[in-house]
Parts: C-alpha cells; sequence; structure tokens
C-alpha cells in the first residue's frame, strides 16, 4: 500500500509525468510504515455503538441531488425523484450537454460533479483513469490515468467497473483493469492505493469481469478471485475490506467454495431483522449474506452451476437476484428469485419465497421500485415482476443484448439502455410498458458501435449515462423537479447479549520490512456483528513457525531483522474465541537473494503468487528456486508472475539466473524477469526474446522482440533495467548464458513515453507442453538481484 505522505505517485492526472529525483532506496523507505496508526477506530464503535443502542440507523450525508452508489443511495436502482424527463433527441430537445469522454460503465454525481472510470489514450499509451466532469456544463474538471498491467483483460473491456463513492469524505474508490485499487480525493489526489495484484495475487480473466467496490461505514470492500501464501493457498472469491481512510486491511472473507467463473456482481448492505449485513453474489454461484463488520457468513442460498454477476437488490427483509446458467436443481436455464434474508444457515430451501425459472437476466443488474422488480434478461427483454407474489405483470422488448441495468423513478418512469447503441425512456403503466421516448446512436466511422453497457444516473431532475464514445446529460428545463419521501431504513439492533462471538485483528494483512514493526488491535463482535466494549478475556498471542519474529503480549509484532523474506500468520485467542492475521516481511534495497536459507520443499516465503506451483529444492549444487510443471494441474498453475517486493519506485535494475529444461524433446518455457510491470522473457517456443509492457494484449501492449534461441539445461543469467526521467522511461535488458563474460551492450531496448513510474520486481515463467496428463517445461531460478541505478 503507499499513501500521500509516502509519495509513491502515480503518473499524473493529463499526462504521463513521473516523479523524480530522489533515490529510489530513500522513497522506498519513506512509503513503509513500521507502526500502523488507524485513525479513529474508537471514536467510530463508539459512533456506532451509541446509535445503535439508541435503535437508530447511522446516518450517511447524502443530498438528494446526488448519486454516490452506481444504482441509486438505495442500492436498488431507484431514484426518488419524479421522472421529469419523458423525452429527449440527440439533435438537442432535453440535451442539456455531451462529452466526447465516454466509457462502459455507470457515472456517479456527487457535489456538482459527474465521476467515472473510463479507457483512455490509443495504441501503446492505452490507459485507464478516474474522469470528473463539470456536472452543469460537462467539462473535463480533472482525469488521473494509470496504466494497464499483468491482466488478459483486452483492451475492449478497460474500464469495466463503476466507482464507489464515500459521500462522508467525498473520496472515489477505483478498482482497475490491472489491479489498482486506488482511492482518490474529490479533486483527484491520489489518497492512498494498492495493487491488488503485486500484493495480493489478484486473477483475472479474459472477459474482464472484475467486481465494483463498495462502501460501508469506515469500510471499503471489493472482491477478487487470487491465490496466494498460507491460509489464502487454494484458489478462492475473497472478499477483503480496507479501511477507507488509510487503505489497511480490516478484513478477509472467503465465503464460499472454490470459484467456478471469474464474476462482477457487486454486494449490497442491508439491514434485516435488525442486522447489518453484506449480500454478496459469489464466483461458485452461491449468494452469502455476511456480517459487514466482520465478513462471518451468516447464510448461504445456492443459486447456479456458474458464477454469478447480477447484484441483488433489496426492500425490508427480501433479497431478490438473477442469473442465466444452468440452475442447480434443473437443466432450465435461468432463475429470478426472491429470498428471505431473516434466516440463517444454508437456506437454499428454507430461504426462497417464491422464483421464475427460464427468465435468464444474468448481465444486467435488477432493479426494485414501487412493489415491482424489473430485470433484463440476455436478450434485451425488460420484465416487470410483481415483488410479493412473483408473477411478470408486463414485458418488453428493448433491443437484442440486455447489458445495461435499468433506473426507475418514484412514478415509474425507466431509463435503460439496450448495449447496441439504443437508449429508452419507458413508463410502467401497470398492466402494460408504455414507451415515451427511443434514441439509436449511429454506428462509428468503420461500423463500431455505440455501444451502453451501464446504468444511468437519475439525480437532481437529470439524467445522465454514457455510451462507449460519449457522456450525456439529459434534463427538462421547463419541469419542477419533485422528490417522493426517502425510503425508511431499517433500523440495527444490537440485541440483549454484548458477549464478544467473534474477535478481529486490525490490521488484518500487513506487508514489513526486516526488523519492522507492526502494533495490532484486536476488536469484539457480538453474534448479531455488533461492536461490543465486553472483553474476550485474556489474550494470548503466537505465531505460526514460518514467520520468523518475536510478538508482544500488547499485540505488538517484531519482524526478525536479518531474515529479508518470510511470511505467516500471527494468531490471538481468548474467551474461547481465535482470529488470525497475515504478516508478511519483504526486504528494501538492495536484495541479493540465493534461496540457501529457505526450507527445502516448500514455496519460498514471502513471495507472491508462488504458492501451488513452485518449491524450493536442491539443484546442480545449490538451492534453487523451482517452478514446477506439473501434470493434472489446473491451467492458471501453467504461468507465474512471482513478485518479490511490494511495488516500489522505478528507477532499479533486476537481475536473476533461470535455467529451462525440455518436455518431451520440444516443449520449451518461457522465462524472465520483472521490473516496474515491464518483463524480459526469452520465448522458448517462438525461439525469441521479448521486451513488454501489458504483454497480455495482443493490441495495445508494447513490445519488441528479436530472434533468440533458447538452449535447454543451460543457465541463463537476464538483467533488466528501467530508468525514469521526466515523462519517459528507458526500458533495457540483456541476456546471455551465465557461465560467459556480460555483454557489453543492451541486447533488446525500447523508449516508452506511457511509463509504469512503480512495480515490484520478480520473475515470470510459463510452462510450456504442460497438459493434464504430461508434464511441462520446468524453469530453476536462483541469484535473484534488485539494485538502485547508479
Amino acid at each position: 500500500m503507499k499513501n500521500a505522505e509516502g509519495r509513491m505517485q502515480s503518473p499524473g492526472q493529463t499526462s504521463c509525468a513521473v516523479p523524480g529525483g530522489r533515490a529510489v532506496a530513500a522513497r522506498f523507505l519513506d512509503t513503509q510504515s513500521f507502526i500502523f496508526h488507524s485513525p479513529r477506530p474508537t471514536a467510530i464503535r463508539a459512533m456506532v455503538l451509541t446509535a445503535i443502542a439508541l435503535g437508530i440507523a447511522v446516518p450517511s450525508p447524502v443530498d438528494a441531488s446526488d448519486w454516490s452508489h452506481w444504482r441509486g443511495a438505495d442500492q436498488n436502482g431507484f431514484s426518488h425523484e419524479y421522472g421529469t424527463v419523458k423525452k429527449w433527441s440527440l439533435d438537442g430537445e432535453n440535451l442539456l450537454w455531451k462529452s466526447p469522454e465516454g466509457g462502459r460503465s455507470t457515472p456517479l454525481v456527487m457535489g456538482g460533479r459527474v465521476y467515472y472510470i473510463a479507457p483512455a489514450g490509443d495504441g501503446a499509451c492505452l490507459q485507464e483513469r478516474v474522469i470528473c466532469l463539470d456536472a452543469d456544463t460537462g467539462k473535463t474538471v480533472w482525469d488521473y490515468r494509470f496504466n494497464v498491467f499483468f491482466s488478459d483483460i483486452v483492451a475492449q473491456r478497460v474500464g469495466w467497473t463503476a466507482l464507489a463513492a464515500d459521500p462522508e469524505t467525498g473520496n472515489l474508490y477505483a478498482h482497475g483493469t490491472g489491479g489498482q485499487f486506488i482511492c482518490l480525493s474529490k479533486d483527484g489526489k491520489l489518497i492512498w492505493q494498492h495493487s491488488l495484484t503485486e500484493e495480493y495475487n489478484r486473477v483475472s480473466g479474459y472477459g474482464g469481469r472484475l467486481m465494483t467496490p463498495i462502501v460501508d461505514e469506515d469500510r471499503v470492500i471489493v472482491s477478487f478471485l487470487n491465490t496466494n501464501w498460507g491460509n489464502h493457498a487454494k484458489p478462492g472469491h475473497r472478499f477483503v475490506a480496507f479501511n477507507k481512510h488509510d487503505g489497511s486491511v480490516v478484513w478477509w472473507a472467503e465465503p464460499g467454495g472454490p470459484p467456478v467463473d471469474t464474476t462482477y456482481g457487486t454486494p449490497i448492505v442491508m439491514v434485516v431483522d435488525g442486522r447489518r449485513l453484506l449480500v454478496a453474489p459469489c464466483g461458485d454461484g452461491v449468494v452469502y449474506g455476511m456480517e459487514a463488520r466482520t465478513g462471518k457468513v451468516v447464510w448461504s442460498y445456492a443459486l447456479s452451476k456458474l458464477g454469478l454477476n447480477v447484484s441483488p437488490v433489496w426492500v425490508g427483509k427480501h433479497v431478490f437476484i438473477s442469473h442465466s446458467e444452468e440452475n442447480r436443481d434443473s437443466t432450465v436455464m435461468g432463475r429470478l428469485v426472491c429470498i428471505d434474508a431473516s434466516k440463517t444457515g444454508d437456506i437454499t430451501q428454507s430461504g426462497e419465497v417464491w422464483r421464475i425459472d427460464g427468465l435468464d437476466a444474468g448481465y444486467a443488474s435488477l432493479a426494485y421500485a414501487n412493489g415491482r422488480v424489473y430485470a433484463v434478461d440476455n436478450s434485451a427483454t425488460l420484465f416487470a415482476v410483481d415483488a410479493v407474489a412473483g408473477k411478470v405483470a408486463w414485458k418488453y422488448k428493448l433491443g437484442r443484448v440486455g447489458k445495461g441495468s435499468p433506473v426507475v423513478t418514484a412514478d415509474n418512469v425507466i431509463y435503460v439502455g439496450e448495449q447496441n447503441g439504443i437508449f429508452c425512456i419507458l413508463k410502467d403503466a401497470g398492466a402494460h410498458c408504455q414507451l415515451l421516448s427511443r434514441q439509436e446512436f449511429a454506428p462509428r466511422e468503420g461500423g463500431a458501435i455505440d455501444e451502453l453497457y451501464g446504468s444511468p444516473a437519475v439525480c437532481g431532475g437529470r439524467v445522465y449515462f454514457m455510451t462507449r464514445y460519449g457522456m450525456y446529460c439529459l434534463a427538462d428545463k421547463s419541469a419542477k423537479v419533485q422528490t417522493a419521501d426517502a425510503t425508511p431504513q431499517p433500523k440495527e439492533t444490537p440485541g440483549d447479549d454484548m458477549k464478544p462471538a467473534t474477535i478481529q485483528i486490525v490490521p488484518a494483512d500487513v506487508t514489513l520490512m526486516p526488523g519492522g514493526r507492526q502494533k495490532f488491535e484486536v476488536r469484539a463482535f457480538n453474534s448479531r456483528g455488533v461492536p461490543t466494549n465486553e472483553s474476550a478475556g485474556p489474550l494470548e498471542w503466537s505465531l505460526t513457525s514460518n514467520l520468523r519474529g518475536i510478538v508482544s503480549q500488547d499485540g505488538t509484532f517484531s519482524a526478525m531483522d536479518k531474515i529479508p523474506f518470510t511470511a505467516g500468520l500471527l494468531t490471538v485467542s481468548g474467551g474461547g474465541l481465535s482470529t488470525e492475521a497475515r504478516v508478511r516481511v519483504s526486504p528494501w534495497l538492495p536484495i541479493n537473494e540465493d534461496f540457501e536459507r529457505n526450507r527445502e520443499g516448500v514455496p519460498p516465503g514471502g513471495w507472491i503468487g508462488v504458492g501451488g506451483k513452485t518449491r524450493i529444492t536442491k539443484h546442480d549444487g545449490s538451492m534453487v528456486f523451482q517452478k514446477l510443471a506439473e501434470k493434472g494441474k489446473p491451467s492458471p498453475v501453467w504461468k507465474m508472475r512471482a513478485y518479490a517486493t511490494m511495488p516500489i519506485p522505478g528507477g532499479y535494475t533486476v537481475e536473476a539466473d533461470l535455467q529451462g529444461t525440455l518436455a518431451r524433446k520440444r516443449f520449451r518455457p518461457d522465462m524472465g524477469v520483472i521490473n516496474s510491470r515491464y518483463e524480459l522473457i526469452v520465448l522458448g517456443m517462438q525461439k525469441e526474446l521479448e521486451l513488454a509492457r501489458w504483454r497480455d494484449e495482443p493490441t495495445h501492449a508494447l513490445r519488441k522482440r528479436i530472434p533468440f534461441e533458447l538452449k535447454e539445461n543451460a543457465w541463463y543469467r537476464f538483467k533488466l533495467r528501467v530508468e525514469l526521467a521526466g515523462p519517459k522511461a528507458l526500458v533495457r535488458g540483456k541476456v546471455w548464458l551465465r557461465d560467459e563474460a556480460e555483454p557489453k551492450d543492451w541486447t533488446i531496448e525500447f523508449e516508452d513515453t506511457c511509463p509504469n513510474p512503480e512495480g515490484s520486481p520478480g520473475i515470470f515463467v510459463y510452462s510450456n507442453g504442460t497438459t493434464d496428463k504430461s508434464d511441462g517445461a520446468e524453469v530453476y531460478i536462483d541469484n535473484f538481484k534488485v539494485l538502485v541505478n547508479q
């Protein structure tokens, strides 16, 4: 994690400029926190406890003219306003403004500004950005750009997620395609950031399915698929709650089983039977109700054989959700279901209120308004369903492909887009749907469709929505803005028993340097997930054997200063309860790792992305780091990006020895080193050496290749240097046989005008030839070095 005071800045808001001046080592040390201080934890808990005890909801300072959640303040696709815009035209009728800055997501509106995430630039400088427009004029106020890296997601899916906003602070939260998780101020200043890929080994799929974050109380929550060290070794769909102020990890949760697909369903927060729940659709096809403050599972409802992409909606104690895959209890494709969220345990049978089988709404999220649930199926038919009886009132054909989610107003006006460039304004007339307006966007020059994927924002008498190539604001200046009464929010009740039922360590995940210290705090919650001041009894702290350090009885962990890499769990127990925090130690520069101090037969400690695919072994007379290529393993294990440290500012050189084997007399591996999100890789099967940024993208990668034939079972020395100079980076690499003298000249190089300003040093391997029945090409790694450029 980086914070604003650490000065590890991303590229400038409207340019690709990178920070410069100070030495890398000094900047790295500046950004590392030896003692963690969480802002106002006691005050926050006291406020929550007082509010709950009085039976009132903790207020959220949401302005009536704001749209701070992608589905509105109630998270239901419902606007409390009456629909003032009944018709419009691209020629200007009720079109307040248009901006050419389009995208694929949903805008947020807050404090007179419009915010969203979108692609920016083109060619090798295609980036992602958070952009801010003036809500009255559509003029760009600022944008914050960052590169895409280490992702199989193609350019057409960049800018997939929606932003999350915090009405209390005005801060914005973005989950980027490359795994950046960024907190920005309302003025576009970086407050803190994480690299979910380099810190937690986040997995992204080709289809671009990424999760939109959600803000709740003092937490911002996001989920993703990952596999990491220790208790995160098995692949899982995990949720992580960060402190919204400073980015520290509050809790991790893995509610379900192994994911069967990447997904993008966004959870909601609701109070049910006086209990605050996070209701989350997951990659295993199950919906989970979890305690919002701890991530503890309260109930589960098994819905689909594949992952869930639709975000649920709610009213009272009921949750509505749909999917378009095969059902678990039949071969019918698709289902819309109503769940009683007040129950506990496995409520697949007991919690079902009603269902509609065969309604295949698997992409667009639902809306709830005025006693009805609205669903757009995959073929763009809009259904209106009675929320109590589960009966279809009417259906209306929007077009051919349903991806956009509808928004419904207090007087039943419906705003919804269809993927192929159609925006409709409709009216729920009770027994039928009335068309008020239908606008089609003409294809671009060359035939590209001006697609609509997101949801509108309806607030302040205006309708904001985006197409791929434009952002639009509609308003009828002659109409009076009217707002219906706010929806009464259910009140949270603490219950009579305040005895601790769950304890939590904060921070729940931390990376330190050798010799670093971390003070941990223990929090307690009762059986309803409410914070309690009652003690869990005397606390006992302990460490797993692979975590090298000392923990004192006040919860301060001190890492050993002579052990550069280690990772393990810190556990606290008391009163029959226990919990754990994840602690990783990785070194500062320079790094000189020969793996001789590592334990044989297990992955190297302190590295990210090595679990289940590597081990330390003795080879050629020394201990080395081995990338396995075992048959029968799932395909994600074939590829490895292993990260040695947290992301650090660019301006360093990575070196390593690598040896590739030959599998079945013909399969050679791809292998190389990583520096600041650039990769220098020998492509064994193509007989080429590649230097690249975002190498997984077929058309927008910055890539250079030259002929290079890899000899099997020969040790090679790799060297990759990144030099930052103003708005550019000079990236240079060389590869030679280890037993020979280092060549004077660089083997391959390029200049990058949109450089990566930071990144984790590491190793890349792809084990060609691995199948269900055959082992693939293995790679051995030794003498890994990271040095500050001189």
